[in-house]
C-alpha cells in the first residue's frame, strides 16, 4: 500500500505544533519535558461546544489539538474525513480516578468521568466539534498502537480511495498507576493520509514484513521519547519527513510482524 501524506499535526515534549517539532528534528535538538499538570497550556478546545469543552479531558484535547493542525495543513474539510484514533491507554487520568473510586467502599464513580472512560471518547468529541458523521475507528494495541493505527489508516485509504485522518496519542498515568504502566511524556501525532495519485507530494509505502528490530532515531536525543511513549514509535517517520530524506523504516511489534514504511519525499519538497 502507498499513501500520500497531506497534513501533519504534532503536540508534546515541549512542542506546540509540527513546525516547532520539525525544526528541532532538523537541528538535532533534544525534545523537552512537560509535566501532565502543565500540559493544558499547549492544548486547544475552543472549537468544541461549551458543554463538551467543560467535559473534555487532557487526552481528548491533546488528540484534537494535533488533529486540527493536520487537517488545516491538508486543506481538507474535517467533516468529510473518516477517522482513526489510536491510543495505548486512552484517558489515563479518568481511568486512574475511576479505579481509585472503585477501590473505595462506596464505589461512587462520577458520571462525567465514566462518560470519558470509554476508549472512543476522543473520536466522539472530534465528531461533535466538526459535525461529521463519517466512520471512526478507535484502536488500542499497547506498545503496537502506532503500528496498528498506521496500518488501519493506510488500509482504509487504499480500499476506499479517500483520505483518512489518523491520530496517535498518549498521556502518562498519574501516580500510582504510572509505576505499573510508565508513559514518559504526553504526545500526539496526527496525519491526514490520502491516495498516492502523484509523486509531487510526500508518500509512504506501508507493508507487513517478518519481525525485525524497529528503526532507531537518527537523533539520539529523541530515542528515549521513541521508546518511552507508545505513540512515540511513529517518530522515525516524522524525523524522515522533517529531514526530507527517503527512508526505509521499521516499526517493530511485540512478537508479531513488523510494519515497514518506505518514505519518499515529494518532488517539490512538500510534506
Amino acid at each position: 500500500m502507498r499513501v500520500a501524506i497531506e497534513g501533519i499535526g504534532f503536540v508534546g515534549a515541549g512542542f506546540a505544533d509540527w513546525c516547532e517539532a520539525a525544526g528541532a528534528l532538523r537541528a538535532g535538538e533534544a525534545p523537552g519535558h512537560v509535566p501532565l499538570s502543565e500540559l493544558g497550556r499547549f492544548l486547544k478546545a475552543d472549537r468544541l461546544p461549551r458543554t463538551e469543552r467543560r467535559r473534555a479531558g487532557k487526552s481528548v484535547r491533546l488528540a484534537m489539538t494535533a488533529c486540527w493542525e493536520a487537517v488545516e495543513a491538508s486543506g481538507r474539510d474535517p467533516a468529510c474525513l473518516p477517522m482513526v484514533f489510536a491510543s495505548s491507554s486512552g484517558d489515563t487520568e479518568v481511568l486512574s480516578h475511576t479505579c481509585a473510586a472503585l477501590a473505595e467502599p462506596e464505589r461512587m464513580v462520577s458520571p462525567t468521568r465514566f462518560h470519558n472512560s470509554v476508549h472512543n471518547a476522543a473520536s466522539g468529541y472530534w465528531s461533535i466539534a466538526v459535525g461529521t458523521r463519517e466512520p471512526a475507528t478507535a484502536i488500542a494495541a499497547h506498545g503496537d498502537t502506532a503500528a496498528a493505527g498506521l496500518l488501519e489508516a493506510a488500509m482504509q485509504v487504499t480500499t476506499e480511495a479517500r483520505p483518512v485522518l489518523l491520530v496517535i496519542y498518549d498521556i502518562p498515568f498519574p501516580e500510582p498507576m504510572c509505576q505499573a504502566e510508565p508513559i514518559s511524556e504526553p504526545l500526539a501525532v496526527a496525519l491526514v493520509l490520502g491516495p498516492a495519485t502523484t509523486e509531487t507530494t510526500a508518500r509512504v509505502g506501508v507493508s507487513l514484513e517478518a519481525p525485525e528490530p524497529g528503526s532507531r532515531m537518527r537523533s539520539a536525543a529523541w530515542q528515549p521519547l521513541c521508546e518511552g511513549v507508545p505513540a512515540g514509535r511513529a517518530l522515525p517517520l516524522l524525523e524522515a519527513i522533517a529531514l526530507g530524506v527517503p527512508s526505509d523504516l521499521v516499526l517493530s511489534t511485540d512478537g508479531g510482524p513488523s510494519l515497514r514504511l518506505d518514505y519518499q519525499p515529494g518532488k517539490r519538497g512538500e510534506t
